[in-house]
């Protein structure tokens, strides 16, 4: 029992959902399977902070992937605000200039410490999951970015699992892995894989060794996303390597 809530608390729900109704619904729906919950730009922009506050109380922690992208000062009161808003993860674009990530990492940090509450992990996208080309010109710009990132002291880094292996072999445990563009293996006949293209399994993502998983529409778009997600932790136990 105890090894199935390690795997459920290394699993994010996406709330690509685009109003606070339907994203609180589906909160409700999920209670008590899975911690964390994923808040997007789409679904920010339409129902403002008050969805953080909304979902926490229903006893959730909140990734908040606004991924931030502009001048050291906006970005760094904009990570002030998110710890405000008591998220526990926050990401940032790892393409932007290092004093803007670093100022990403400075402004959570001293705000965190300023209201005495916990710090959100700093999270630095590299190369979105929709994004194709050359596997090995992508990886090596995944690298580059993940570099980046910890060089600026983020606490790790977004990147589909197909680098998680070479991100491992390079940085070891120093950085935290989240992995989004996770499908659950098709049936046979294979599966829509909508706009995501570097996608992998549940299985192949815990083996590559990721730390965490984002999964939306699998779960979210599911008749019964309970079951969705059991299945999604069944994949996971099949591996046995968290």
């Amino acid at each position: 029992m105890r090894r199935g809530v390690l795997r459920a608390d290394r699993l994010i729900v996406a709330l690509d959902l685009v109003t606070a109704s339907q994203a609180l619904a589906m909160a409700r729906r999920l209670r008590g399977i899975v911690p964390t919950l994923k808040v997007g730009s789409a679904l920010f922009t339409a129902a403002g902070p008050a969805i953080v506050e909304r979902l926490r109380a229903l006893r959730f922690h909140v990734m908040l992937d606004l991924k931030f992208l502009d001048i050291p000062s906006t970005v760094e009161q904009s990570c002030r605000a998110a710890v405000r808003h008591r998220v526990s993860m926050l990401t940032v674009h790892a393409s932007g200039p290092p004093d803007m990530l670093r100022a990403a990492v400075v402004g959570t940090r001293t705000e965190a410490t300023r209201l005495a509450v916990p710090r959100p992990w700093v999270l630095g996208v590299t190369v979105l999951t929709s994004v194709v080309g050359r596997p090995s010109r992508v990886t090596a710009e995944v690298l580059r970015l993940a570099q980046a990132a910890r060089q600026a002291g983020c606490d790790g880094v977004i990147a589909s699992a197909r680098e998680v292996g070479v991100l491992r072999r390079r940085f070891g445990r120093r950085l935290r892995i989240v992995c989004p563009g996770i499908r659950p293996a098709p049936p046979k006949g294979g599966a829509s894989r909508d706009d995501q293209r570097r996608v992998a399994t549940p299985g192949d993502a815990v083996k590559a060794g990721a730390d965490f998983l984002i999964v939306g529409r699998p779960i979210t778009a599911a008749r019964n996303p309970r079951l969705a997600v059991d299945a999604l932790l069944r994949e996971m136990e099949r591996v046995g390597a968290w």
